[in-house]
């Protein structure tokens, strides 16, 4: 009955978007329609490459008509190939067929995507959806802007050479893929052992290590909390050169650092940098108190050698920006310099740096002098040359028990790889590296660095990132580093991965941010980015010590604790529509109670990090993700019957998120909650509360507990406002 139920649904659905669609090319003849101006593909065969009109390959639900288009693409054609089709009319586009729906059939990963060319204007970003569902049609989507005249769109085709066809190309009011992705997660491909989440602190430790002790505190507590913060325990701490005090140019959002030596002759300063210093050692406090652990570790980097140092007298880089700008004499001196302080926070502060980075992107060419913040070039060569030096004040200094080299953060992948292979190549480099660090703006060769890391026997991290020239909104920038971090965990393999600024100026949409403040303002207001419910939805769940397992998608995250007791799967929609999932989870068994948890972008939908928890029903978890949105799905596996009848013997539970708490009990009706501050006193009684639902508190800041009585059985939570 369930089975008629559904396609009778599919059926009505179907009749019900044919009924409003308007259908462009359905190339159920050869003759090319009078509405195409024109029309190509990007192979190297050309036109004999395609076929208007030929027997539809595989006939399902989705396509049952009888012909289709098709392309083959071979090994050599260019990047992407597909089908670009120029309009004779153009078409505007309003609310009523503002989605361009495209079934596309292959059988290859290889991802897809639609672009659209208004009249008189260019083209639109390559979005590359990705479905790994192959010998069945999968339907595509786009969304074309309202009041654009549609002039030209592609279909392109990325990776895998193969035959691939397309069909029913429709404009339409839905904005709703009627295809569904299978996710297979296989417990037995295992990959890296994640070490944990983290940031750099500069440059925004350097103004709000200036807030109020009770404001730092706070800060770091999001930062550091396991449960309602953003569990990070890896943190750059940048080791400042200082810039010439009589320049004036850095920018003013912390960038101006300052170094611990005003000159060669000077002796050191340790009252310098205070306010990254108390950041960092509340940091460590926070983990304790939150975590019941100290597990941070701790990279002290440098983005330049102080000014006096330098060829060109200045910490923002060389005249040319394309030559080492540390003198020829002086790798020494600046390899005692970041060692010094090394030994310093150790010996005098307790602060133990576990490794030393002496370079911070030195690929960048942009770093010149009287720029805005501290930057070096360093050719590969004079890395080599620093890497020694470094190495040997370690060892003179007695310090390489506690303090390891990590190279080359190179803000290029690609870059990255290069140096290595040079260091390589050097003999005596790669022995004396504890880590291997990479950025991860530009370049894709994850593969490679991933390879070279494994065979060398050395960790990997991926310690700096964030949304540099992404085009469109802040919230698809949120999300295209949402889809980067799956990137860079499952294909670059990286055990930590690092945001670039983790507080910052703006709002709470701020692409860099994960903790935003207002810097004008001097009542220093904060308060959590949207950026930071995305980022813990990674963060919380995926915990160091668990290991990433193989599953066959790409947006898709999966990890296994380390007593395999517990499932982790993290799915990044970045679309603008929604997509729909199917996770098979055949290879595992004994489920207890799923918590699911999603965050949306869209503030004003005002979903972050909700909370929906449900039993399992066979062996698969059916999902639509919703349009710019990270779901998290904590899935207890391998439970003995006596702990799943416990789990699902639960009464329910409650939790609470922008002064509002959340119900969702087993019991019908409504029930009873109590409010007590921190001292145990009753504060408030709410009663009829929905035992499924929302119910306001319009509380002050502070900590409380939360009680519900049922039957004999008390729940209790404890809950920070803020």
């Amino acid at each position: 009955m369930k089975k008629i139920y559904l396609i009778s649904v599919l059926i009505l659905l179907t009749f019900q978007l044919q009924a409003i669609d308007t259908i462009l090319f359905d190339f159920e003849s050869i003759n090319v329609p009078s509405t195409v101006a024109s029309w190509l593909n990007y192979t190297n065969a050309g036109a004999s490459a395609s076929t208007w009109s030929i027997a539809n390959p595989q006939k399902d639900v989705f396509d049952s008509t009888l012909n289709c288009y098709k392309i083959t693409k071979k090994t050599g054609d260019p990047y992407w190939t597909g089908l670009e089709v120029n309009l004779t009319t153009s078409i505007p586009i309003t609310s009523t067929n503002q989605y361009l729906h495209v079934f596309v059939f292959k059988n290859t990963t290889s991802r897809i995507a639609l672009t659209y060319t208004p009249d008189g204007g260019t083209q639109s970003a390559d979005a590359w959806i990705s479905n790994s569902n192959v010998g069945s049609w999968i339907d595509y989507v786009l969304t074309i802007p309202v009041n654009t005249n549609l002039k030209t769109f592609a279909i392109k085709i990325a990776d895998d050479p193969g035959d691939y066809y397309f069909d029913q190309i429709i404009l339409s009011d839905n904005p709703a893929s009627l295809s569904k992705t299978t996710v297979n997660i296989d417990p037995v491909l295992k990959n890296q052992v994640l070490e944990g989440w983290g940031g750099s602190l500069c440059w925004w430790a350097n103004i709000m290590g200036g807030f109020s002790d009770s404001k730092i505190k706070t800060i770091c507590d999001w930062i550091t909390d396991p449960v309602n913060g953003l569990n990070m325990n890896v943190f750059r701490f940048n080791i400042g050169g200082g810039d010439d005090p009589t320049h004036n140019h850095m920018r003013t959002d912390g960038g101006a650092m300052p170094g611990y030596k005003a000159s060669l002759t000077a002796p050191y300063d340790w009252n310098q940098d205070l306010n990254q210093r108390k950041i960092t050692q509340q940091l460590i406090a926070s983990r304790i108190a939150k975590a019941g652990v100290n597990d941070i570790q701790l990279v002290g980097f440098s983005n330049s050698p102080p000014w006096w140092m330098t060829r060109s007298g200045c910490s923002a880089g060389s005249v040319e920006g394309n030559v080492t700008n540390l003198k020829a004499d002086m790798f020494d001196d600046f390899a005692d310099y970041l060692t010094e302080v090394a030994k310093h926070y150790h010996d005098s502060l307790g602060i133990t740096f576990n490794y030393l980075e002496p370079f911070n992107e030195p690929d960048g060419n942009w770093w010149k002098a009287l720029g805005g913040q501290e930057g070096c070039y360093f050719s590969t060569a004079d890395q080599l040359v620093e890497i020694r030096e470094l190495y040997t004040k370690l060892s003179a200094k007695d310090m390489l028990s506690y303090c390891q080299i990590t190279a080359n953060d190179a803000n290029n992948i690609d870059n990255g790889y290069s140096a290595l292979g040079s260091y390589k190549s050097a003999g005596d480099i790669v022995p004396k590296m504890a880590l291997v660090s990479v950025h991860t703006y530009g370049g894709n060769n994850r593969a490679g660095i991933a390879g070279w890391a494994k065979s060398n026997n050395k960790k990997l991290w991926q310690s700096e990132s964030g949304p540099i020239s992404i085009p469109g909104t802040n919230e698809h920038n949120i999300m295209v580093m949402a889809d980067r971090i799956i990137t860079d965990i499952r294909d670059l393999k990286s055990t930590v991965w690092c945001d670039w600024q983790i507080g910052g100026d703006g709002g709470t949409n701020a692409t860099w941010a994960l903790i935003v403040s207002t810097y004008s303002n001097n009542l220093n207001p904060i308060t959590k980015g949207i950026a930071f419910y995305i980022r813990s939805q990674f963060s919380r769940y995926l915990k160091s010590g668990y290991t990433i397992i193989g599953n066959d998608a790409v947006n898709v995250l999966t990890a296994i604790s380390p007593d395999e007791k517990e499932l982790v799967v993290v799915v990044s929609n970045q679309n603008t529509y929604t997509q729909k999932y199917s996770f098979d989870l055949s290879k595992f068994s004994g489920f207890g109670k799923v918590q699911q948890v999603r965050t949306r972008v869209q503030e004003s939908l005002g979903v972050k990090n909700s909370l929906t928890l449900f039993n399992m029903t066979g062996n698969t978890i059916s999902y639509d993700a919703l349009s710019e949105s990270v779901t998290t799905f904590i899935i207890p596996i391998n439970q003995s019957p006596q702990a799943i009848k416990e789990v699902n013997d639960n009464a329910g539970d409650m939790y609470y998120s922008t002064g509002v708490i959340h119900t969702n009990f087993s019991r019908e009706g409504t029930i009873s909650i109590s409010i007590y501050n921190a001292v145990g006193q009753l504060m408030k009684i709410f009663d009829k509360v929905p035992s499924r639902g929302t119910q306001p508190l319009n509380l002050k800041s502070g900590f409380y507990i939360v009680n519900t009585i049922l039957g004999n059985k008390s729940v209790s939570r404890k809950i920070e406002v803020y």
